[in-house]
């Protein structure tokens, strides 16, 4: 992770968002950046307006956090090498991990039993507490890469909980933020994101973890899963006393039955290769731009959720999101589709069938975890399209995960 940088003698307030539109600050940020002129400066900075509606992190943690957060509009003007330049850039200010946890921990407790008593314990196990570090080493790590927007500064200060992205303002794209449309997503975007996504799985398959408190062990090894057991029958039954018409008696029956058989389900994940995935692929992270030859990029942001897993679990949450009811029967034709790409790349996975399982269970998990944490904000403050989704992950489980069919003397024994 990069260090702070000189400001110049900038009196530092983290209180003052005025700061973090300073032409000093900004300038330290660009002349960090690899091959930057050390003599570059800023001439000029216009902040306008951006939407953060997509950022839930941000919406829901703004209230809790010590210092500003979201996401800011900065049309910067600069010099360099005798020439003078201007980008519509966005300046993303990260809450620390341990304050969007903290907010979460305010939702459970909002929400109220079985999960008010059962979160606490599960404050800082669920993937939130280091938000901060990893969608910047993602950036740092991996800058450059087709699939990350582009990076023009990253700054921490872990004395004064300061987490910043610099990034592109993503203009001239398409389907950006259309979470509410799914029907835009056309099979020529949903295969180059499969596509892409493969190249990505494929080329971070089997390297040693580098993404910060991952040490924990939070990710999908057998021991962190069944370690979430008790949360996810706390979420679970959340879901079910809020959202009775999603949460049906055979929906929590099928997902009672899957904690049960939890030990299985850990173990099929545990033998797999793992890769880094960003684990919350969706339409509010993603877009797609044109490259020169009219070729579709397919473009995800906001890394702070980032880990090692299955690659199949950002394609179950991606095909969770995009394909509604009409598009079910779709599902397997894409997963194969993606299964073919991964498989060429990496000569891994020869068996149709277990990698079906495999997605499966992939998300089983997506839908115990994600979901639930997803549906425990829903009750507090609606989104729109999680019904949706919702529905469509049980399709999902319906298909590559069935509960298993009684015999017929436990029928009639029942």
């Amino acid at each position: 992770m990069r260090q702070p940088l000189s400001f110049h003698a900038l009196p530092f307030s983290a209180m003052d968002p005025a700061h973090y539109f300073a032409p000093a600050f900004l300038e330290s940020l660009l002349r960090a950046q690899p091959g930057a002129d050390a003599e570059l400066r800023v001439l000029h900075v216009r902040p306008f307006a951006v939407d953060n509606s997509a950022s839930i992190l941000a919406v829901l943690t703004a209230g809790h956090a010590a210092r500003p957060v979201g996401h800011f509009g900065v049309e910067i003007t600069w010099s360099s090498a005798g020439h003078t330049h201007s980008r519509r850039l966005v300046l993303k200010l990260k809450p620390p991990g341990a304050e969007v946890a903290a907010m979460l921990a305010s939702l459970a407790q909002a929400t109220g039993e079985p999960l008010a008593s059962r979160y606490p314990a599960y404050t800082f196990r669920t993937g939130f507490a280091d938000t901060h570090g990893r969608e910047l080493a993602v950036y740092e790590q991996h800058a450059g890469h087709p699939l990350l927007p582009e990076i023009w500064g990253l700054y921490a200060d872990e004395e004064h909980g300061v987490y910043v992205v610099l990034m592109e303002f993503l203009e001239e794209v398409e389907l950006l933020d259309s979470v509410m449309h799914p029907e835009r997503w056309t099979d020529a975007h949903l295969r180059a994101a499969l596509t892409q996504l493969a190249t990505w799985h494929a080329g971070h398959l089997h390297t040693p973890a580098r993404l910060p408190a991952l040490a924990n062990g939070e990710c999908a090894g057998p021991a962190y899963l069944l370690e979430q057991k008790p949360l996810w029958h706390a979420l679970l039954d959340s879901a079910a006393t809020h959202f009775p018409e999603l949460y049906s008696a055979s929906r929590v029956g099928h997902l009672r039955q899957a904690l049960a058989d939890l030990p299985q389900h850990a173990a099929t994940l545990a033998a797999e290769p793992h890769t880094l995935i960003h684990n919350d692929l969706n339409p509010r992270n993603t877009c797609f731009r044109r490259t020169p030859a009219g070729e579709l990029q397919f473009v995800a942001y906001d890394w702070e959720l980032a880990t090692y897993h299955v690659p199949h679990y950002d394609v179950a949450e991606l095909l969770c999101f995009v394909l509604d009811t009409d598009r079910y029967a779709l599902r397997g034709t894409y997963l194969e589709y993606y299964r073919q790409q991964l498989h060429q790349l990496t000569g891994a996975y020869p068996d149709a069938e277990a990698f079906r399982h495999t997605f499966g269970v992939a998300a089983l998990n997506f839908g115990l975890h994600r979901l639930g944490m997803y549906l425990m904000a829903h009750a507090v403050s609606p989104y729109p399209f999680l019904p949706r989704v919702v529905n469509s992950f049980f399709d999902t489980l319906e298909e590559f995960l069935p509960q298993p069919v009684a015999a017929p003397q436990e029928v009639a024994a029942a």
